[in-house]
């Protein structure tokens, strides 16, 4: 007896296999006053793009703005991971249990409002969708300590994961399990502005844009104009209409930087004048290596002083040199130096950016004695200074000394201890303010939105953040102080500065000594 195969019966068949090929049948609800009823579901490009990504990815967070559709395509997707696949077991956490019904209710929803042919077998209870057929379901739990324990889903969706109380003991009594068994995870949460370096943050730094990050994780970034119909036009008229703009700014975030930066309350640097700053940042003319960004190149007769933060080996801090072009009373970023180059290749490229820029005047970080690696000091600065013999200017007035106010100054490079670094810092703090200091690096604006004062009020990265570049800046612009451009005569000898006998150096007044004599 020969069974016909109908239309229905290929459309369920394709949508079971494909969740791309399930999403054209799902409706969801546009709630009055704009609407009031189902409507299709419009897979906008954004979320095209997140349906792959859950193809692909095993391990996803999602920092995600109000209102960009994700929360109705996971809720899709959970469905259709329980209507299609036998003894599927997903999990969805929520802050608290309301809200963990309210994501619920939308998989219900789409229920209710497929083709019969479809559906499936879904029984609706308050806290779970069953599928009896498919020995599957779907379990609202709210972040409690002992939430999902002794389960092993197919599926967790961790939704506003960041305003979860018990987001890490969930994620070992549950999402864990999940995962080393091969199970899929999905953090999702707008940035809880309350928060600074919280798990799913520090989840969202270690990730990697669209691919697994060095954690595991592939964070898929949306801004708030991927919704269409807002744009900059929108977005200023929504914040100004906003009853607290950094909230807004939280929920509606133009990058990842501006979304993890910490409140107002305890940002180390002027919010105004970091949303300046954005403005100024740019895509560099040319990146060599991967390593250096130039966004100017050098100028005949123009000034520039290299600020350096040195470190050492494959993983942990970066070493960052960046290039400012001198003016009198502020600087504007033009090249820059950042990854983690060996201590040789990291001097090596410091030097060339010093002969590209004129023989920059550097400041370069004195980094901790007996700090090494496979017996290589990372006191950098002592492999510029070797291979400075063997450049024009022979380092003439072109380099920092720590122990500058000594007749003879024996240590090159700039020492960051417990006294200088609170001053550097906050004077780069004013610099910033006063809108003297212009960066081009999108990372180094990113650094510096995330740089905060800690409960102690000391001035450092959040949990999982770096701040190579901020402190290489602060170097830069402690060093518009010191700095020395006087012409390079190689026939004169080599002394520092540059005196060819007679006068006192702290009074002279080509001396750093005197320059700075009030701090002596």
């Amino acid at each position: 007896m020969n069974s016909t195969i109908t239309e229905a019966d290929i459309e369920r068949e394709l949508a079971s296999r494909d969740f791309l090929e399930f999403v054209p049948y799902v409706k969801v609800l546009d709630p009055p006053p704009s609407g009031g009823g189902a409507i299709p579901y419009e897979p906008w490009p954004h979320l095209q793009e997140l349906i792959f990504g859950f193809r692909r990815e095993r391990l996803i967070v999602i920092p995600k703005p109000k209102q960009i559709g994700v929360s109705w395509l996971l809720a899709a997707y959970a469905y259709w991971t329980a209507a299609y696949h036998n003894g599927a077991q997903v999990l969805e956490f929520s802050k608290g249990q309301l809200e963990a019904k309210d994501l619920l209710k939308k998989s219900a929803f789409i229920h209710r409002n497929l083709p019969v042919h479809i559906q499936g077998d879904a029984e609706i209870f308050a806290e779970e969708i069953r599928f009896p057929s498919m020995d599957a379901r779907i379990l609202a739990l709210p972040s409690t300590p002992d939430a999902g324990i002794g389960q092993t889903a197919t599926l967790v969706i961790m939704d506003e994961a960041d305003f979860h109380d018990y987001l890490s003991e969930n994620y070992d009594s549950a999402a864990k399990p999940t995962v080393d068994a091969g199970g899929q995870l999905v953090m999702v949460s707008t940035i809880n502005p309350e928060k600074v370096g919280s798990p799913f943050q520090m989840r969202l730094r270690g990730a990697g844009e669209r691919v697994a990050g060095d954690n595991g994780f592939a964070r898929f970034f949306y801004s708030y104009d991927v919704r269409p119909g807002r744009d900059e036009a929108w977005y200023e008229r929504s914040k100004a209409e906003a009853d607290n703009p950094h909230v807004f700014v939280k929920n509606y975030p133009r990058s990842l930087e501006e979304a993890l930066a910490p409140s107002r309350g305890i940002g180390y640097f002027d919010s105004d004048a970091l949303e300046v700053m954005a403005e100024q940042v740019r895509e560099p003319e040319s990146v060599e290596r991967g390593l250096l960004s130039v966004w100017r190149k050098a100028v005949i007769g123009g000034r520039y002083i290299i600020g350096a933060d040195t470190a050492w080996g494959q993983s942990g801090s970066y070493s960052c040199a960046t290039v400012f072009a001198w003016a009198a009373d502020s600087m504007e970023q033009v090249a820059e130096m950042h990854g983690r180059p060996h201590p040789d290749e990291c001097a090596f490229e410091i030097l060339q950016l010093h002969k590209d820029y004129n023989h920059a005047y550097m400041g370069l970080e004195r980094a901790g004695e007996g700090q090494e690696r496979d017996g290589e000091s990372v006191v950098v600065v002592d492999k510029v200074m070797e291979l400075l013999k063997e450049c024009e200017c022979r380092g003439r007035n072109r380099v920092f000394y720590s122990d500058y106010r000594s007749d003879s100054p024996e240590r090159p490079g700039w020492q960051t201890d417990r006294n200088s670094r609170p001053y550097m810092l906050s004077d780069l703090q004013a610099g910033v303010r006063n809108g003297q200091v212009v960066i081009r690096s999108k990372g180094g604006h990113g650094e510096m939105m995330s740089f905060l004062r800690n409960e102690k009020g000391r001035a450092q990265a959040a949990d999982g953040a770096h701040d190579d570049r901020v402190m290489a800046y602060a170097i830069g612009w402690r060093m518009r102080e010191f700095a020395s451009f006087g012409s390079i005569d190689v026939t004169k000898p080599l002394v520092y500065p540059s005196f060819a006998g007679g006068g006192d150096r702290r009074t002279s007044p080509d001396s750093v000594a005197y320059r700075y004599r009030s701090f002596s």
